[in-house]
């Protein structure tokens, strides 16, 4: 039921939060040498593996840090249509930022909203792994 509401509360106001423009906006601050040493130096990325089945986590010690959604929109039919596997990079994103280095993937899901006449939505559960 917690799932069921999660879900409904980013399909309602998930795809609100950015113009459908910005879903899928390429980071071009990396074509700059100096901006890639900026930002590489700034923030120190996280290598966050994807985890489909509880059954990989057993005997492994974690810290659950919350939910993370990532999207994938197409904002009418002559864009380029949504992509599963930028959502799920877009939700580990999310979750590297909290300090994850594991998401349990709870579900990868196309579905039209308001801004977005398709959208690619993955959810999971960002995991701070102890002793990996």
């Amino acid at each position: 039921m917690r799932l069921l509401l999660c879900c409904l509360t980013l399909c309602i106001s998930g795809c609100n939060l950015l113009s459908p423009a910005e879903y899928n906006k390429p980071d071009n601050s990396l074509k700059n040498p100096k901006n890639a040493i900026n930002k590489i130096s700034s923030q120190q990325a996280i290598a966050v593996k994807i985890f489909d089945k509880t059954e990989a986590l057993l005997g492994k010690p974690f810290k659950d840090l919350g939910i993370v959604s990532g999207i994938s929109c197409q904002p009418n039919r002559q864009d380029p249509s949504v992509s599963i596997p930028v959502a799920k990079k877009n939700m580990l994103k999310k979750a590297s930022s909290l300090g994850a280095n594991g998401v349990l993937l709870h579900r990868c899901e196309i579905i039209s909203t308001p801004d977005c006449y398709q959208a690619a939505i993955c959810e999971g559960s960002a995991l701070k792994i102890i002793n990996e």
